[in-house]
């Protein structure tokens, strides 16, 4: 749910180009990992996952499961 949300909401506040070499793929079990500085990367990153076709599961920090409504939907989507 997340993913798909940081997708349409991403582009509607700016542009997103994503760029990858012809015929590059992410293997299935890749890890990516992004250090973020901003409350705003992680929705970017996701968003870009998703225009390259990944379907990605996030780590997400503790206190963002202890956010009633967040926290769930971390929980409901497979987020770690």
């Amino acid at each position: 749910m997340l993913s798909r949300l940081a997708a349409l909401l991403v582009p509607a506040v700016g542009r997103l180009t994503v760029s990858a070499d012809d015929g590059a793929a992410l293997a299935p079990g890749s890890l990516l990992v992004a250090n973020h500085t901003s409350v705003t990367d992680p929705a970017v990153v996701l968003a870009a996952l998703r225009r390259l076709g990944a379907q990605p599961v996030v780590m997400a920090a503790a206190g963002l499961w202890r956010a009633p409504v967040l926290g769930r939907a971390l929980e409901r989507d497979g987020y770690i």
